[in-house]
């Protein structure tokens, strides 16, 4: 099941936002290094608090989360914008309705024997994160990505088209836009089966009763 969360919802469905909070602490503070805010074990920045994201979650039994990411408009302040920016020296102004970004990407660490891999987590999440755009108009999903995940998107079956490298005293990131298709779409749900030795369809759900909610600014 896949989880569709605004920052609306952080009051009712608070268990989720504390799941995937804590989640980006481990991983991207601890795990990875990465210089991010963590307060009372739970990764949140600006645009979380600020702006107006949309988030989605890989849901398992019991209502544990196992995978998140989120989403940002183009059309207004971005992560590539503005902390992302001095990363690369060409002018990556991208503003497009049709493009959104996706930052915060994690599979969540395994918590419990029996649920989903990491692996089936990441391959899901990417599954509903194209399921989700297509159904919203969204034609392109942009990102910010390390070197050592080509091999891994190639593998999945969903790989970015790279618009730009970071300066060498950076590291090994690249900006990318993942071109959200129908054939891509159904190469990624046979691939999920395949891993799941099943024949269930990733299926969106909102954390709302309605799903009105969502704003996707067209």
């Amino acid at each position: 099941m896949l989880q569709i969360l605004t920052r609306r919802d952080r009051e009712t469905a608070s268990s989720y936002f504390t799941q995937m909070f804590r989640a980006r602490a481990l991983v991207f503070r601890d795990r990875m290094g990465w210089d991010v805010t963590v307060e009372g074990g739970l990764e949140i920045d600006r645009f979380d608090d600020e702006h107006d994201p949309i988030y989605l979650a890989v849901k398992e039994e019991g209502d544990m989360l196992t995978g998140s990411l989120r989403l940002l408009p183009t059309t207004s302040e971005t992560m590539l914008s503005s902390e992302f920016q001095h990363f690369f020296n060409e002018d990556l102004d991208i503003c497009s309705p049709s493009i959104w970004e996706c930052t915060r990407f994690c599979v969540h660490p395994l918590g419990e024997a029996g649920h989903a891999s990491s692996q089936t987590a990441a391959v899901e999440l990417l599954s509903g994160l194209c399921r989700l755009s297509l159904k919203s108009g969204i034609e392109h999903i942009m990102g910010v990505y390390d070197v050592s995940m080509i091999g891994v998107y190639r593998r999945i079956g969903w790989s970015p088209a790279p618009l730009a490298r970071s300066r060498p005293e950076i590291g090994n990131l690249y900006v990318g836009l993942w071109e959200v298709s129908e054939e891509t779409d159904r190469r990624l749900e046979q691939r999920l089966k395949a891993m799941r030795k099943d024949d269930r369809s990733p299926s969106l759900q909102f954390a709302s009763s309605s799903s009105a909610n969502i704003q996707f600014s067209f």
